[in-house]
């Protein structure tokens, strides 16, 4: 029998007694699986710790019970990894990308194809510790004020990728794009969006890091004041606050899935001076790919190149 413990006003679980290796190897008991969708159905991330002999084949057998596993980095890969360091197929990656600063987002909601759920399992930890900061989507709309979750609710984003300088700490709706002139790959999405897989459950979409502007209330190319101070709003009021955020502090063995619609995450700078920070990833999408439309956007020829 698994335990569940609650987290941070419910937006994570831990899930002790349950070693996931073990358990896959012969396909999750049924008892088991339902305990974790039960557990998956109200909070939006789960933790799994101590699953050091967790394989990869294991990881991608365990995400594909939540959504189709996607291939990210090459053809035929179901896994890769965010690594600070050489080697672990990141090194063609920007060293915003492996070791800078995250500011808060949901994956690939430039694109048609957010990712469903992405899971991280922590191969290296730095002596010091690393931590990876997540904020919840729906919170918010339950205790901001009637009038404004109206009001959002006729809203739509424009969700951007800054593609002249793949900066992963972007404020676009706040210091613009690097180059305002270049082709950007962009998404226009609901502010507020049912969840296609939680039913009667809506969510935030507007992050700091894709969002661009309202576009209701731009009049510029690159949104305007009354964009900025709504999203201002948003942020600094309801969504990046600490009563909606939930910090994991990592520990090698660490397995963490969480529904990319549901929370955003983030985190700090992790340089290589620091210890080696090597965390395996699978991530799923029902949808489709985001990469490969990131791929045929920047009419490359593999996804191995979308990043460097």
């Amino acid at each position: 029998m698994i335990e569940i413990e609650p987290l941070t006003n419910g937006i994570a679980a831990r899930i002790h007694g349950i070693d996931l290796a073990s358990e896959l190897a012969g396909s999750l008991e049924k008892q088991v699986d339902t305990q974790i969708e039960a557990a998956w159905q109200q909070h939006p991330i789960l933790v799994f710790g101590d699953q050091n002999a967790l394989t990869t084949e294991a990881q991608v057998a365990f995400v594909e019970g939540f959504a189709k596993v996607i291939e990210e980095r090459l053809p035929g890969d179901q896994h890769s990894f965010v690594s600070n360091q050489d080697g672990h197929g990141v090194d063609s990656m920007t060293e915003g990308y492996r070791e800078g600063p995250l500011t808060p987002h949901m994956d690939y909601t430039y694109t048609p194809f957010p990712a469903d759920v992405i899971s991280l399992f922590a191969v290296d930890v730095p002596q010091n510790g690393t931590t990876t900061r997540f904020y919840d989507n729906a919170r918010p709309l339950k205790i901001m004020p009637r009038a404004l979750r109206a009001q959002i609710e006729a809203y739509t984003i424009f969700c951007a990728h800054d593609l002249a300088a793949m900066k992963p700490d972007a404020r676009p709706a706040f210091e613009g794009r690097t180059d305002p002139a270049a082709p950007t790959q962009s998404h226009i999405w609901p502010m507020v969006r049912s969840h296609p897989k939680r039913r009667d459950y809506k969510t935030l979409v507007c992050t700091l890091q894709q969002t661009e502007r309202i576009m209701e209330l731009s009049d510029e190319e690159r949104g305007d004041p009354k964009s900025r101070a709504m999203l201002t709003r948003i942020f600094d009021e309801y969504l990046y606050v600490p009563e909606n955020e939930y910090v994991h502090q990592w520990e090698v063995g660490d397995l963490v899935i969480w529904d990319n619609l549901g929370v955003q995450h983030a985190r700090d700078a992790c340089p290589p001076s620091e210890g080696a920070r090597n965390f395996r990833r699978v991530a799923g999408c029902d949808a489709g790919n985001a990469i490969e439309d990131t791929v045929a956007f920047l009419g490359l020829t593999a996804a191995s190149d979308a990043f460097s």
